[in-house]
């Protein structure tokens, strides 16, 4: 049947499409809100300090040039620079930890830095850098080379009278003095005392010191042989009285045989307590006879 009654859902359907289509049309498009505000990331502070140290460690020397701290609320990097010089005759390393404390807080070395192995008698370039946090108060902060058991250099970032480096710069003194035992003439030349042995590489314990006499020996006698001169002819005498034979480390006097007539320049180190300073005397005997020389060692 074709009559007007088949056609009522066809147009019903197209008038509901149209009205939807309206409906569509007029719907509200929603406005899109302000961003939220991103704040900025605080800007790092840069400061220099400048330091123009050098410090003796375990045979090596290190000169400390300047420390770069970058920081913001949360900490950051402190970055150094520092020198290594060898003066011995063997590749070392420096042999102790650096770090940098302030109070009770302490910073290691990054895992990215590397200490150098410094060539016999040359030297090597390092930036040792610290990561510290934002608590770490930096302006009190110390660079600490050395075990705390140890003799420790200590660079502070900011020096002064509360603050002073730690250097542990070796004392050199010229001394004289001149005396026979037996058929040995003994005179003296010089004084080193330091805090570490570095023909070891190694630092010494804080309460210890190494004390190196110079001197000559002169066996005066006809005999062609010579004669032997050991640790058992030579004693220090401490302030305190007491009588000290040389390191026995193998290094620290060597075993010389004396020519007649001839004069041998002989070092010999003994360790002494720290500081150091006092009046000793270098008792050097022939098997025999004894003679004592005397010197003074006063710190600066």
């Amino acid at each position: 049947m074709s009559g007007p009654g088949r056609r009522r859902p066809v147009a019903f359907a197209a008038a509901l499409a149209l009205a939807l289509a309206g409906c569509l049309t007029d719907a509200p498009v929603p406005t899109p809100g302000p961003s939220p505000s991103v704040e900025p990331e605080p800007t790092p502070v840069v400061t220099t300090y400048r330091l123009g140290t050098t410090a003796w460690y375990g045979g090596l020397v290190l000169t400390f040039g300047t420390a770069t701290a970058t920081l913001d609320a949360k900490g950051g990097p402190v970055e150094v620079k520092v020198r290594f010089d060898n003066p011995g005759q063997a590749d070392a390393r420096l042999g102790g930890p650096i770090r940098l404390v302030a109070g009770d807080a302490v910073a290691e070395p990054t895992r990215e830095t590397v200490l150098p192995l410094v060539p016999a008698e040359g030297s090597a370039d390092a930036l040792v850098t610290f990561e510290v946090d934002g608590t770490f108060d930096v302006v009190v902060a110390a660079i600490r080379v050395g075990r705390d058991s140890e003799h420790q250099a200590i660079v502070p970032l900011v020096a002064g009278p509360e603050a002073p480096p730690v250097t542990l710069e070796p004392l050199m003194l010229d001394v004289t003095g001149t005396g026979t035992a037996g058929a040995i003439v003994a005179e003296l030349v010089g004084v080193e005392l330091r805090a570490d042995l570095p023909d070891w590489g190694q630092e010494l314990p804080r309460e210890v010191m190494a004390l190196t006499v110079t001197y000559h020996a002169t066996f005066r006698s006809d005999f062609v042989g010579g004669a032997a001169f050991t640790t058992d002819n030579v004693r220090l005498v401490l302030p305190d009285g007491t009588r000290i034979a040389p390191r026995r480390d193998g290094h620290s006097h060597r075993i010389a045989l004396l020519r007649p007539n001839r004069r041998n320049i002989i070092a010999t180190r003994f360790e002494v307590p720290a500081p150091g300073d006092g009046r000793y005397e270098l008792a050097v005997s022939d098997g025999s006879a004894t003679v004592g020389l005397a010197f003074v060692i006063e710190l600066p």
